[in-house]
């Protein structure tokens, strides 16, 4: 005799209802509904839901009436020779549910590869850029590499709607602790996964009403400098190792031209250009497509006369080697030069591969970013150097990011402009009173 029971294998307050259907000794199948009920309102007994509220009286009218539709599709199907078995079960399910199978186009890895495929069609917001960096491309394949991973560790395929505060809960989790990933990189790669999710949306796929609470986050981390007074330092220590005084040549051009590594490496002598008598170092960012004329600072045209006018030599051919080595050699080059003061930051620890905060002696903290960095940081606030004019060269888009970058909040630069209104208000006192106290001669 055909039976149909339902039960729960959790204990949780979301529990899946599973349905059993047995036919004698020769059928005995077992298949999700679709349905949860929390564990504490379900009844081992009866199999059903304890009708205690709207949502279990609602549950267990829908089981009840799924049991008389998989009973007389049974008696149907069966006399006609229909074969009976898990899929069977699931079908019947599903089409009592009125749903369809997901089409692949609503997967997730889906969602995300079309994504990716479409980067070098990319218009920017401002209507002036197709496409995107390589680099841009590499971190989006990266994500979806993680979300396969992530998968592949859960055994399931997500559809993009069922990507939603829980999905995202087990997400961070899977990062951070089986993948060793730090705060920050988490945060942003949920940013990605809401950018596909999104695109789906504009090509009229379902999406979990939950996504606006999915949010990716950036915590503020400790910004690391170097400051003038280190940087003269730096420039006056002599190393012993050739490649190490190249390091720190390149080091100091970093610091004065505000440039990522892939931008700095990557100066020769061709990119100086003579505008009005002034030199300058033009380049097209990497990351950005932005052009930038950056002028060539006093330490930076020493550095030039001393290899006849061209720039340092690299140290590799090989773009992610040659960054890879000009950090290595920043560390000893700042160690050497006794840069030792204990300063905050994040180290990756060796063992546990993690990033880890605390307190560090600085030299341990420099990287190839720190150039970049230190410049914005050094110049800002100068009277002489008013914001705008170092985000031509950064090529920040906002100030709000060049300030975020920095490490400053929007009161500081209230303050240096009040700075410079009180220094002007001196003068003009300055110049009444000396007005006031000229005599005429007769």
């Amino acid at each position: 005799m055909a039976t149909v029971k339902f039960l729960l294998q959790s204990n949780s307050d979301s529990a899946p209802v599973y349905c059993r259907f047995t036919n004698g000794r020769a059928l005995n199948i077992k298949v999700k509904t679709g349905l949860v009920c929390d564990a504490e309102k379900w009844s081992k007994t009866k199999g059903s839901p304890i009708p205690k509220n709207e949502a279990t009286k609602k549950l267990k009218s829908q089981l009840e009436n799924l049991s008389t539709v998989i009973g007389e599709t049974f008696n149907s199907d069966n006399s006609r020779g229909i074969s009976i078995d898990k899929f069977w079960l699931q079908n019947v399910i599903d089409n009592n549910f009125d749903r369809r199978p997901a089409d692949d186009s609503e997967y997730l890895t889906s969602i995300a590869q079309h994504y990716i495929e479409s980067l070098p069609f990319k218009v920017s917001d401002n209507g002036q850029k197709v496409g995107v960096t390589p680099a841009t491309v590499g971190k989006y394949k990266n994500i979806l590499k993680l979300i396969l991973e992530f998968e592949q560790t859960h055994k399931k395929r997500y559809l993009v709607k069922d990507v939603d505060t829980k999905f995202r809960t087990a997400f961070i989790h899977y990062l951070t602790n089986e993948k060793k990933i730090t705060s920050n990189t988490v945060g942003r790669y949920l940013k990605f996964i809401k950018t596909f999710v999104l695109d789906a949306r504009k090509r009229g796929i379902e999406i979990s009403p939950q996504i606006e609470s999915f949010k990716g986050y950036t915590i503020k981390t400790p910004k690391v400098i170097l400051t003038f007074d280190e940087l003269e330092i730096i420039k006056q220590q002599q190393f012993t190792h050739d490649r190490l005084n190249t390091a720190r040549d390149w080091l100091l051009i970093g610091c004065y031209t505000g440039q990522r590594v892939s931008d700095l490496l990557r100066m020769n002598k061709g990119m100086i250009q003579k505008i009005e008598g002034f030199k300058f170092i033009e380049l097209t960012q990497v990351k950005t497509k932005k052009t930038v004329q950056i002028p060539i600072h006093d330490e930076v045209a020493n550095i030039l006369k001393r290899y006849n006018g061209n720039f340092p030599p690299i140290f590799t051919a090989n773009q992610s080697s040659n960054s890879a080595q000009f950090n290595g050699y920043l560390k000893t080059i700042c160690k050497q030069a006794g840069l030792t003061d204990l300063t905050e930051g994040y180290l990756r620890n060796d063992e546990t591969k993690d990033y880890e905060s605390g307190t560090f002696e600085k030299w341990r903290l420099i990287t190839s970013h720190t150039c970049r960095r230190s410049f914005a940081t050094n110049f800002y606030g100068l009277e002489q150097y008013p914001t705008p004019l170092l985000m031509n060269i950064t090529a920040h888009s906002t100030e709000k990011q060049f300030l975020d970058y920095i490490g400053k909040k929007p009161i500081e630069y209230s303050l240096q402009l009040a700075k410079i209104w009180a220094t002007e208000a001196v003068k003009k006192t300055e110049k009444t009173n000396s007005k006031s106290n000229l005599t005429v001669a007769i």
